[in-house]
């Protein structure tokens, strides 16, 4: 029911008339020819990670996208990336960014090169030994990774890095073989050399 004269507006006019215009910045998007999305823009700002995988609900879980796999939980979940090193969590309401990390993760180390914990107490491979001697986590890397090697220091407090076909073995390779024994002693192990 719509009357044209005026002052005689019903309560649809009057709601129509509340609500606010259109959205003007639609997004719009090419296609390749197998009907896959390979570009996408906006006029004001960049399409959220979320958008740009179709995320909708639980339905489909596993997204293939720039190269990558990616899993989410719904819209409103962080999206896992799978990478070679790791999984990296992304925030679904942001742009999808290939940069660097912009938060700098800083290790403190005592004199012996050994990590400290937030407590300030050197961090070990709790229950691991080799040789009865404690396992600690030392401050040097893995190349392009957060991944710390580990060793065992002698009696003079020289670290001895474990050494398998060659690669020194980082924390979390530790923790598995150290699960593997029945007393923490990864001596047993042939295949493990130390420095």
């Amino acid at each position: 029911m719509n009357n044209t004269g005026a002052g005689n507006e019903t309560e649809e006019d009057q709601i129509e008339g509340s609500m606010p215009p259109p959205v003007q910045n639609t997004p719009t998007a090419d296609f390749s020819a197998d009907g896959r999305r390979f570009e996408a823009s906006f006029e004001d700002e960049e399409m959220t990670l979320a958008d740009e995988l179709g995320i909708e609900d639980l339905t489909d879980i596993l997204f293939a996208d720039r190269g990558k796999i990616f899993s989410a939980a719904g819209r409103e979940t962080p999206i896992a990336e799978f990478a070679d090193d790791g999984v990296l969590l992304r925030p679904p309401q942001l742009p999808y960014l290939d940069a660097p990390p912009a938060e700098e993760i800083m290790y403190h180390a005592d004199e012996y090169g050994i990590v400290l914990n937030e407590l300030g107490e050197r961090r070990k491979i709790v229950g691991a030994k080799f040789r009865g001697r404690p396992v600690f986590v030392i401050a040097e890397q893995k190349p392009d990774t957060v991944k710390h090697y580990c060793a065992w220091f002698d009696e003079e407090w020289r670290p001895h890095k474990f050494i398998v076909q060659g690669e020194p073995l980082t924390a979390d390779m530790l923790f598995r073989i150290r699960n593997r024994t029945h007393d923490g002693e990864i001596s047993i192990f042939p295949e493990i050399e130390s420095e």
